[in-house]
Parts: structure tokens; sequence; C-alpha cells
């Protein structure tokens, strides 16, 4: 009877762990998804203003593409960082799980500086 309730848990435990990565694959992807269509989009307006010759007389163009820019990568990363907290709930060891704290670091680091570039350029305009 002992084996039983032990190989339930076993494959529940299992079950649990591939769920959490694909949760976590899937909010990285969305991270991911985010930073891509942003400098896309950031691309596309960027190329319009420079094509209508409107980048060149007025900066304050540049100025709005670099703060949508900026906005869209933090919240990218946010997506990116969320699944690496994820992930911390399926590493199998101390080691991957020092990996993990240091990236997250990393991308915190960068978000923050991010953030500190965006608010300076809405100080500037």
């Amino acid at each position: 009877m002992q084996l039983c309730f032990f190989t339930v848990r076993e494959d529940l435990m299992e079950t649990l762990h591939e769920i959490l990565l694909i949760i976590q694959r899937s909010v990285s992807f969305v991270g991911v998804m985010v930073i891509f269509i942003g400098v896309l989009v950031a691309l596309g307006q960027f190329a319009y203003y420079l094509l209508t010759n409107q980048a060149v007389k007025n900066n304050h163009y540049l100025n709005a593409i670099r703060m949508r820019l900026g906005k869209t990568l933090i919240l990218g990363l946010e997506f990116i960082v969320a699944a690496d907290l994820i992930g911390t709930t399926t590493t199998p060891d101390y080691y991957a799980l020092g990996m993990l704290a240091i990236i997250v670091v990393i991308r915190t680091i960068l978000s923050f500086t991010l953030n500190r570039e965006l608010q300076n350029l809405v100080k500037e305009q």
C-alpha cells in the first residue's frame, strides 16, 4: 500500500514539474515576443520618420521612439525575469540555482538602467 502512495506522489511531482516548465517557457516566450515586436515597431517608426524627413526637423520624434522602445524592453525583461523566477522552482541543484540568480540580477540591473534612462528622457522633454 505504501509503495502505491509513493508512486502516485512521484507521478504527481513529475507532472507538476512539467507544468511549471511549460509555464516558464511560455512566459519567457511572451517576453521575447514583446521585445521582438517592440523592436520591429520602433524600426518601422524610425524608417517612417527618416523617409518623411520628420526625424531631421525635430529630435522630439526620435526621443518618442526611444521612450516607447525603452518601455517595451522593460516590459519584455520583466516577463523574462518572471520566467526565471518560475524556473527557480524547477532547478535541480544549487549550481543551476546560482546561475539563475546571477541571470536575474543582471536582467534586473538592466531593467533599472533602462528605467533610469527613460526618466531622463522624460525630464528632457
